[in-house]
């Protein structure tokens, strides 16, 4: 039996003897635990002390700066500790790197409140770790306080004050949140690209934080922008340059337009007068074969109105004036001309024979202006009186032209025949007779007196005459009972025109007015002034002035649309009534002294040849034969006939 419990005792024994070791073991785990727990809070209580004096030093030593001098805060960093500062900051480090990266006991991880109350001081001890982050910033200001006065703050850079987190006040911080505070740059890394900061534009997003990534990108949407808006700029020049070929060949068609409707104007009013004409000259024709009878029952042969002149023929050229022929009129190509010169006389010829029916007596000085028509002749002389005269009772000579000259003696006495200058023989051709001329005093009718001035032109219609007059007037007659009904003062239309006076003493023998015509209530007259002017006979007034010409007005005549004038500024205009506009001006180099004018030509006296302008055609055509200047021009059918300077009147074919 002794045998037998030998082993199993000592096998007791041995169990016994390792359980003992084992709580041995265990006894000097838990004391070398408990050992490290006290110094590790040790170590804390000395670290808080050491921190907290630190932290009283520093408030002490800035108070003591805003409160002294700066030597006394010289005084003070001089007795400041600031190697013990460092030490001790150096201990306190030293002792907090071994708490936190010490391994952990077992008895920790299991729940062994010692460690988890080293760990909970450690929390507590983070706001004083990061005390030794301001502490340098502190130590910066109170150095720049003492050399200069003034606190001088420590700027941190941007990237680092974004990447630092604020802790809340009130709230407890971590251990490792204070542990990222002391060292930044532990914890710096590159920003997520979530929590990257992007601007946005009208071409995308800009990142703020590369600068130059950012203008290079500005740059380029710049560039594309200029270039945009350049190709824009050369799109617009382009639309706009096609406009202004539309708009310019519009332009050109409009002009066309008007061009071709004037000239298809002037061909219906060529036409219209040329119907009337023919018209005209039918009734005369018939009126001529029934009533001529010569003296011995035989009808009256007259062989020139058989013959053909080419137009600017000269058929006849009358002699007899001695002065410078001042107005010459015709009532039809084979009745009568009367021609008034500065001779004093005023002569009757008969256009049948060519021969001068006589005289007519009654004005104290020349003759200036007058009109014929059918039988009817008024005359304005510079006497300042109009006359009436009736030439219906004259005895025209009966004989025919076998005394005259035949159509190819007719181009020996003519000047110039189809444009071609020939010899005259003077002696021959339509000279008077020796014989006394006859005074023709029956035929006067009556004598209107009522101007102070010379009665400068005239122009009548039926029972109504209009005369202006160098008094500076002019005047509206009734020709039945030879009394003035209105007077016109021109001086009152002129205004304070003074242009007048001007040329009245430049040239004393210039007509005031200058020509004037009527048709029912409308009067148009042109003046010394150079002004055409518009007016009302039931009023009296001037309501309309076309002013254009820079010379006084000689003569004037118009139509349904136009109003043609001459002036001493040598040059005619046509006028359109409708807008008032001129629409031609023809141009020479003499003053224009007469004119007349149809739907188709204008016969212009200026200079020493009669000027034939194609209102259709626009060409010229001259009539030439005259010595001197062409004074006054008249037509009537297919008849011109012309007086000049050179005493002379010339009969044409037109």
């Amino acid at each position: 039996m002794m045998a037998s419990t030998g082993p199993s005792s000592s096998r007791n024994k041995q169990a016994g003897s390792n359980s003992q070791e084992s709580s041995t073991t265990k006894q000097s785990s838990v004391s070398r635990s408990a050992l490290s727990a006290g110094r590790a809070n040790v170590a804390l209580s000395q670290t808080i002390s050491g921190i907290s004096a630190t932290g009283r030093s520093i408030s002490s030593l800035v108070s003591s700066g805003l409160q002294h001098p700066r030597h006394h805060i010289m005084e003070l960093l001089h007795a400041f500790d600031v190697t013990g500062l460092a030490s001790s900051a150096r201990h306190t480090l030293s002792t907090t790197s071994s708490i936190v990266f010490s391994p952990l006991t077992v008895q920790a991880v299991k729940g062994d409140l010692t460690g988890i109350a080293s760990l909970t001081g450690l929390s507590g001890m983070a706001p004083h770790l990061m005390a030794s982050h301001y502490l340098k910033r502190a130590t910066a200001n109170a150095q720049a306080l003492a050399l200069t006065g003034s606190i001088q703050a420590t700027l941190m850079p941007a990237d680092q004050l974004l990447a630092e987190d604020i802790p809340d006040p009130g709230a407890r911080v971590s251990l490792f949140q204070g542990f990222r505070a002391s060292y930044p740059g532990h914890s710096k890394g590159k920003r997520s690209k979530n929590h990257q900061r992007r601007r946005k534009n009208g071409f995308g997003e800009v990142d703020e934080d590369d600068p130059n990534r950012a203008f290079s990108s500005l740059l380029s949407e710049r560039e594309r922008t200029i270039k945009e808006q350049v190709k824009l700029q050369a799109q617009k020049t382009v639309i706009q340059s096609e406009i202004d070929q539309i708009a310019a060949s519009i332009e050109t068609l409009q002009a066309k337009q008007t061009n071709l409707g004037f000239k298809l104007s002037k061909l219906a009013e060529r036409e219209d007068d040329l119907a009337d004409t023919l018209g005209e000259l039918n009734d005369k024709l018939a009126s001529i074969s029934e009533g001529s009878k010569r003296q011995d029952g035989e009808s009256l042969q007259l062989e020139y109105r058989q013959e053909t002149r080419d137009s600017g023929t000269c058929i006849n050229t009358f002699y007899g004036h001695d002065g410078i022929i001042t107005s010459v009129d015709l009532n039809g190509p084979y009745g009568t001309l009367v021609t008034a010169s500065r001779d004093r006389t005023t002569r009757v010829w008969d256009l049948t024979t060519f021969k001068c029916l006589g005289q007519l007596p009654g004005h104290e000085d020349y003759v200036e202006c007058m009109q014929l028509a059918q039988h009817t002749l008024v005359t304005g002389s510079r006497d300042n009186t109009i006359r009436t005269w009736n030439l219906a009772d004259l005895n025209h000579v009966q004989n025919s032209r076998s005394s005259s000259p035949s159509p190819s003696e007719s181009s020996i006495y003519s000047n110039n025949i189809n444009g071609k200058f020939v010899e005259t023989d003077m002696d021959v051709y339509s000279r008077p007779s020796a014989e006394t001329i006859e005074v023709l005093d029956r035929c006067w009718t009556s004598t209107l007196n009522g101007h102070t001035g010379d009665v400068t032109c005239l122009y009548f219609e039926e029972e109504k005459l209009i005369s202006g007059s160098n008094d500076k007037t002019i005047k509206e007659w009734d020709l039945t009972t030879g009394q003035c009904v209105l007077t016109m003062d021109l001086l009152w239309a002129m205004g304070t025109s003074n242009t007048w006076s001007d040329w009245m003493n430049e040239t004393p023998d210039q007509s005031y007015v200058g020509g004037l015509q009527f048709w029912q209530y409308a009067l148009c007259s042109g003046t010394i002034d150079g002004a055409i002017r518009m007016w009302d006979l039931r009023s009296g007034q001037s309501h309309r002035t076309l002013a254009g010409h820079t010379g006084p007005i000689t003569s004037l005549q118009f139509d349904e649309y136009h109003v043609v004038s001459g002036s001493v500024d040598r040059s005619v205009r046509i006028w359109d009534l409708r807008t008032g506009a001129i629409q031609e001006i023809l141009q020479y180099d003499d003053p224009v002294r007469s004119l007349q004018f149809d739907t188709s030509k204008i016969i212009i006296g200026s200079g020493e040849s009669l000027k034939i302008y194609d209102r259709v055609s626009q060409q010229y055509s001259y009539y030439t034969g005259h010595t001197n200047t062409v004074e006054t021009v008249r037509y009537n059918d297919s008849v011109i006939a012309s007086g000049g300077q050179d005493s002379t009147v010339r009969l044409w074919s037109r």
